[in-house]
């Protein structure tokens, strides 16, 4: 009979198959979060631009109406109708809508604007009139710009001789002083020139000696603007005037200039 011998043993190990062991798992838990975050991050984008619009814009909304040119009263009737707030913030002169009625608003109107929101108006405090203060003996620069500071604007300033008031200062306003005036109105402005120059007849200064013609013209309030030596004349007239302007005989103002020529001989 024949026996078989028995075959050696051989230790046979396991091997891991593949795609097991801890590293596969860290894979997927990564794989599986960043799936949860990019399903988070299209959600929160679903939210902002569809959900969220939506549900404001059903019945929350409303359009801003135009309060502008409308009494208090109206204004706030109005806004309340629409189931909003009116907060009157202040007031300023407007020379076209009456006092008590709306001159801005804040928002504007047409905007969509959510209820129960506030719209600021300001009111018109209607025309901003001034009176014109006197300023009789002030100079000109210095009643100019107290003028513009109140808002009127002085487009003529009339020059006129007076014996009362010093060169340089108001005589008068037109509208004069008292007059109660829109802000922006024009105003004239009468400054002094101070007295009226002396009108009289030239007198003759041919053959004076240069001096005594000096002393006559400036005695009489004119100026002896320039005194020239000329050759050529006789004996007889050197060194007195031969030649003078204003001639003798013609009207002159005090303060005139005078031109006089010396004969020299």
């Amino acid at each position: 009979m024949c026996s078989a011998k028995a075959a050696p043993r051989q230790d046979v190990t396991e091997r891991p198959e593949a795609g097991s062991g801890p590293a596969v798992g860290v894979r997927r838990v990564l794989l599986f979060a960043s799936a949860v975050v990019a399903a988070l991050f299209c959600a929160i984008i679903l939210v902002n631009n569809v959900i969220m619009p939506l549900i404001v814009r059903q019945g929350d909304l409303v359009v801003a109406p135009e309060l502008i040119g409308r009494p208090l009263i109206e204004a706030t009737r109005a806004t309340s109708d629409l189931g909003l707030r009116l907060q009157a913030t202040t007031e300023r002169p407007d020379p076209e809508i009456p006092a008590g009625h709306v001159v801005d608003q804040t928002p504007v109107a047409g905007v969509d604007i959510k209820r129960g929101r506030t719209v600021e108006v300001v009111l018109s405090a209607g025309i901003d009139l001034k009176i014109i203060p006197a300023f009789g003996g002030v100079t000109a620069r210095q009643a100019e710009l107290e003028l513009e500071r109140m808002g009127f604007f002085v487009d003529e300033l009339i020059e006129v001789h007076t014996n009362r008031v010093e060169r340089g200062r108001v005589v008068g306003t037109h509208p004069g002083s008292g007059a109660v005036l829109p802000a922006g109105s024009r105003i004239s402005m009468m400054v002094s020139l101070g007295p009226k120059p002396r009108e009289f007849v030239m007198p003759s200064l041919i053959g004076r000696t240069p001096e005594e013609a000096r002393l006559i013209a400036e005695g009489l309030g004119l100026v002896v603007r320039s005194m020239k030596y000329e050759r050529g004349r006789s004996d007889i007239l050197r060194d007195v005037v031969v030649v003078q302007d204003p001639v003798a005989g013609s009207r002159v103002v005090e303060g005139e200039g005078v031109t006089l020529r010396v004969g020299k001989g």
